[in-house]
């Protein structure tokens, strides 16, 4: 470990608790994974083999094929791998060589894969509300007079899941099963995280597990059902006194209103936490919630340690969140969502040594460090 460099630990015994707790709440369907974005920044290979050889998992969904891809090669032959993104002309040789099945969202697309690949298993995407991927239902006739398409899984997207509640989820699934009745051969998949744990009737063949398995609340309000899987913690540079009246930081946007105490951090922006959290998001140091005092800057962020019950030490590690700070808490005060602190982050966490590896990430299990054949090296 660089000792000083931030640190993002991803406990994979954890998520594969999420997964299986999520997996329980629509029992009759099977359990996918979605890896896509590094596997929300918390390394793709990793946690797809966790999955995979962990939980029996063989089914996993990315946005691109040079994801699938890498995939493949950490996983092995014994695995379904979809790619939500679809087919286009100058990639298709990747999709045969690593075997991957294209989500495909137009007709265009219909017709590409044909030219070349008739008679390859594909998914088709219906837009049943979302507006953003999809095919328009009226496309359905067009679709099925597309010779050599072999259509294995017919899914679509929850626009409103986040919310349980909403009315929009009944109207998506039952629109969604008008749609799916027109392919009795296919598989059928409607939800995320959020959509498998609404009621069972959202299950259908398969789900498609992603934030929830990460340890991110599906849902935007309410109990979370899944338990912290990452931890993003950065160590004390340099600890000070400052007076009453002393400014902090770029612009001087905080002033100390009594003697305080600072503790500087080794994390900024430039490690991916949003620079937004300045003097509104906080950090567990020595038992304590501790508020960022002045703006976040691109390699440093000052925590007012003031009412922590001993002095922090150069080198003790601030928690910007994990099991003492929930991501959610941390994601809400830096005025975005879960999803985001985690793809930032791990944007910048890589195995590798130079610029864009200054978080480390490091595989757990149950605390202690994860097997090799998971983990990697």
């Amino acid at each position: 470990m660089r000792a000083f460099n931030p640190l993002l630990e991803i406990d994979l015994a954890a998520l594969c608790r999420n997964y299986r707790r999520l997996a329980a709440a629509t029992p009759s369907a099977e359990a996918a994974g979605v890896v896509k974005s590094d596997a929300y920044g918390l390394g793709a290979a990793a946690v797809a083999r966790a999955l995979h050889r962990r939980e029996d998992c063989r089914t996993v969904f990315v946005a691109y094929s040079e994801e699938g891809a890498a995939v493949r090669e950490a996983v092995g032959d014994d695995a379904d791998i979809f790619v939500f993104n679809g087919p286009y002309e100058p990639y298709l040789d990747v999709y045969r060589r690593y075997r991957l099945t294209p989500i495909i969202s137009t007709i265009d697309q219909a017709r590409l894969w044909t030219t070349t690949m008739a008679g390859a298993p594909v998914a088709v995407h219906f837009d049943t509300g979302m507006r953003r991927l999809g095919m328009p239902p009226y496309e359905i006739e067009s679709l099925a007079n597309t010779a050599g398409l072999k259509i294995s899984l017919v899914m679509s997207h929850l626009a409103c899941a986040s919310d349980p509640n909403h009315p929009m989820n009944a109207r998506q699934r039952d629109e969604f099963i008008a749609i799916a009745a027109r392919f009795p051969d296919a598989r059928k998949s409607l939800s995320s995280s959020g959509g498998a744990l609404i009621n069972e009737t959202f299950g259908f063949d398969m789900t498609r597990l992603g934030v929830g398995i990460y340890g991110v609340n599906p849902f935007d309000a309410g109990a979370t059902a899944v338990e912290p899987v990452a931890r993003l913690t950065a160590p004390v540079l340099q600890v000070r006194t400052i007076n009453a009246g002393d400014a902090v930081g770029y612009g001087a946007s905080f002033t100390a209103q009594r003697k305080s105490i600072l503790a500087t951090i080794s994390l900024g922006y430039g490690d991916g936490y949003p620079r937004a959290g300045s003097n509104r998001a906080a950090a567990w140091l020595a038992e304590t919630r501790c508020p960022i005092a002045g703006r976040v800057s691109m390699d440093l962020i000052v925590l007012d340690v003031t009412d922590a019950p001993q002095q922090p030490q150069i080198g003790d590690r601030a928690e910007f969140f994990g099991p003492n700070h929930a991501i959610e808490e941390a994601a809400t005060a830096c005025g975005t969502i879960g999803y985001e602190l985690l793809t930032g982050i791990g944007g910048l966490a890589r195995p590798r040594i130079g610029l864009g590896a200054r978080v480390e990430r490091r595989y757990l299990w149950n605390g202690a460090p994860a097997d090799a054949t998971i983990a990697g090296e």
